[in-house]
C-alpha cells in the first residue's frame, strides 16, 4: 500500500542507533492550557469561493508527564468553538470546508493525546501531530485553528544543513463492512540549508498525498489518490528571503475534478523587521500562476477549480497577493494582527482581502516534580 511505501523511507536504523537525551531525576508533571482566540474575516467576491468569517477559539487543557528529558506523554481535551454556532459536523472537516453541520451537538470536543520521544537532532511523535512548514499555496493557515487537530505518526529531523518532516494524518477510520472509505493524508517536507547566520541558500522540497480507499467495505468503491508536489530555490540574507517554487498536482478518480494533472509557479519574497521591543513585523508578496492545479490542503484561492454556483474551472489562474503580520510578545502570550490582499488578473471581481486578529496563550503549572 501507499502508506507502507511512504513510511518505508523512515531511516529506522539511524533512529535506533541514536541515544535519547540523557539526564537523571528530571521527571515532572505539568498542567498546560493552550488556547487561541481568533477572529478571521475573509472578504471574497470572485468565482473561487464566497467569503466567510471565523469568530471563535480553541481551548486545549492537558497534563504533560515528562518521563525524562527525551520522553513526554500528553493527555487532555481539544475544544473548538465558533461564536454563534449551534451545532457541529461529525466529519473530519469543520467550519471552513463543511457547508452545513450534520449533528445537533452544541459542543465539539476531541481527545488530545501525544507521545513523543526526542533525541539530539530529531523526534518521533504519535498521536496529535506538530505543525508543518509548508508554503502558502500548499497549506491554508486556517487549518491550524479552525479544523480538527491532525493525528497519526510523525518523524522530525533537525540538523545543521537539513530539516525533514515526515507524517501521516489519519482522517477517517473504518470498521469491517463499513459504508465509508478510510482516508489519510501523508506528507514529506524537507529543506536543505547551506550558509551561515547571515547568508544562506535554501532548497525546499514538499510532497503531500491523500488516499481514499480501504478493504472490506460494504460495497466496492474506487480508490482515490491525489498528490501535490513542490520544489524551490531561495536565497536569504538575515531576515530577507526571496525565491521561487515550482508546484505540481496529479490525481486519479478524484470526484468532480476535471484536471488529472496541473502545475503552478510561485515566486515570493518576505522581510521581517522589529520596529519596537517585543514587536515583529513581517511583510511578504508573491505572484501565483497555475493551470490545472488543485491544492489539497491549501486555500481554494490558489486553485484552478472554484466552488461558486457549482464547479467552475479556470484555464489559467494568475494572481498577486501581499500580506502583512504584526506580532506583539505579551510576556506569556502573543497578540497578532494580520491581513492579506489578493488581486486576480483578467477577472470580473479581481480584488479579495482577509484580515485577522489572534491571541495565543499557553500557561504552564508544575504539579509534581
Amino acid at each position: 500500500m501507499g502508506l507502507i511505501g511512504l513510511m518505508g523511507i523512515i531511516p529506522i536504523g539511524s533512529i535506533m542507533s541514536m541515544n535519547p537525551i540523557q539526564a537523571q531525576d528530571t521527571s515532572r508533571l505539568e498542567l498546560c492550557v493552550e488556547t487561541r482566540q481568533f477572529f478571521q474575516d475573509n472578504e471574497w467576491f470572485g468565482l473561487h469561493a464566497t467569503g466567510y468569517t471565523l469568530p471563535g477559539f480553541y481551548l486545549r487543557p492537558k497534563v504533560a508527564w515528562h518521563v525524562s528529558p527525551g520522553v513526554t506523554l500528553e493527555a487532555g481535551v481539544h475544544w473548538l468553538h465558533f461564536w454563534g454556532a449551534r451545532n457541529y459536523p461529525s466529519g473530519e472537516a469543520l467550519g471552513v470546508w463543511q457547508r452545513e453541520s450534520d449533528t445537533s451537538s452544541a459542543t465539539h470536543l476531541l481527545p488530545w493525546v501525544r507521545a513523543e520521544w526526542k533525541w539530539t537532532g530529531g523526534s518521533v511523535t504519535m498521536g496529535c501531530l506538530r505543525p508543518h512548514e509548508l508554503p502558502l499555496p500548499l497549506y491554508n493557515p486556517e487549518r491550524l485553528y479552525a479544523a480538527d487537530p491532525e493525528a497519526g505518526v510523525q518523524l522530525l529531523l533537525d540538523y545543521k544543513h537539513f530539516d525533514m518532516d515526515l507524517w501521516v494524518d489519519w482522517r477517517e477510520y473504518i470498521w469491517q463492512h463499513s459504508s465509508r472509505q478510510e482516508q489519510f493524508t501523508a506528507g514529506l517536507s524537507g529543506v536543505m540549508d547551506f550558509g551561515d547566520n547571515d547568508w544562506s541558500i535554501k532548497i525546499p522540497v514538499h510532497v503531500i498525498g491523500q488516499h481514499v480507499g480501504g478493504q472490506g467495505l460494504a460495497e466496492h468503491k474506487p480508490v482515490q489518490n491525489r498528490f501535490n508536489g513542490a520544489a524551490g530555490l531561495f536565497a536569504k540574507y538575515k531576515t530577507i528571503q526571496a525565491g521561487c517554487y515550482a508546484m505540481a498536482f496529479t490525481q486519479k478518480n478524484m470526484p468532480t475534478v476535471l484536471y488529472k494533472r496541473g502545475w503552478g509557479l510561485y515566486p515570493t519574497a518576505s522581510v521581517t523587521v522589529e520596529p519596537f521591543n517585543e514587536t515583529a513585523l513581517t511583510i511578504d508578496a508573491g505572484y501565483w500562476q497555475s493551470h490545472g492545479f488543485v491544492p489539497l490542503l491549501g486555500s481554494v484561492l490558489f486553485s484552478n477549480v472554484g466552488y461558486v454556483d457549482g464547479v467552475t474551472y479556470f484555464g489559467m489562474n494568475r494572481m498577486m497577493n501581499i500580506g502583512a503580520s504584526c506580532r506583539w510578545d505579551m510576556g506569556g502570550g502573543e497578540l497578532r494582527v494580520e491581513g492579506r490582499w489578493y488581486y486576480y488578473f483578467e477577472k470580473e471581481k479581481p480584488s479579495q482581502y482577509s484580515v485577522g486578529v489572534f491571541i495565543d496563550l499557553a500557561p504552564r503549572l508544575t504539579l509534581v516534580r
